[in-house]
């Protein structure tokens, strides 16, 4: 497929990725507000609220996962290239939109999971326990990969490149596991 083409539609994904991540942090944002005031009112949220804070904490999950997919999305590019398929252009601009968006897509979940969490860790009732201690966990894992990310991007012309970035791949994975636990409990 002509090259130009592949380039609009790319163009057009990313265009799509701001707009979303725009509206997601908006969301987020308003969710957060929402939830202090419920706090600070001392009224419990109706029902419907958890529903909401739900939907905040799957925006979290897509956000999350997409980011994470980057450094997969590489390796799979770099393969079908050696390989000569077809479609390599195809997921060689789609990993330049992805890397190109990496640092938004991240703040994003950033935003999404503290709303997400903060709602469930001021009213999970006791039976949700362990679902509040490994959103705890990985939310920990999750700031502490954003400062090593952070920190890669200061450092991202210095020899200390390649150590950060290995650190946050490692937590990046560590952050993948916690996040796989919490879904599953």
């Amino acid at each position: 497929m002509d090259k130009k083409v592949i380039e609009k539609w790319m163009k057009l994904l990313s265009i799509v990725i701001m707009a979303a991540g725009v509206i997601a942090i908006l969301i987020g944002v308003i969710d957060f507000g929402n939830t202090l005031k419920l706090f600070f009112s001392g009224e419990r949220p109706a029902k419907l609220f958890k529903g909401i804070n739900k939907n905040v904490g799957t925006i979290a999950e897509i956000t999350g996962i997409t980011a994470g997919v980057l450094w997969l999305l590489r390796k799979v590019w770099v393969e079908i290239k050696k390989r000569k398929l077809p479609f390599s252009d195809w997921i060689q601009q789609f990993y330049l939109v992805v890397k190109k968006h990496h640092i938004f897509i991240g703040v994003i979940t950033l935003i999404a999971a503290f709303a997400h969490g903060l709602y469930f860790y001021l009213y999970a009732g006791k039976d949700d326990d362990w679902l509040v201690y490994s959103g705890i966990a990985t939310f920990i894992s999750l700031i502490i990969l954003a400062l090593l990310g952070w920190n890669h991007q200061l450092n991202k012309r210095t020899k200390k490149n390649v150590s950060t970035k290995k650190r946050h791949i490692f937590l990046a994975i560590v952050f993948g596991i916690l996040f796989l636990i919490h879904l599953n409990l």
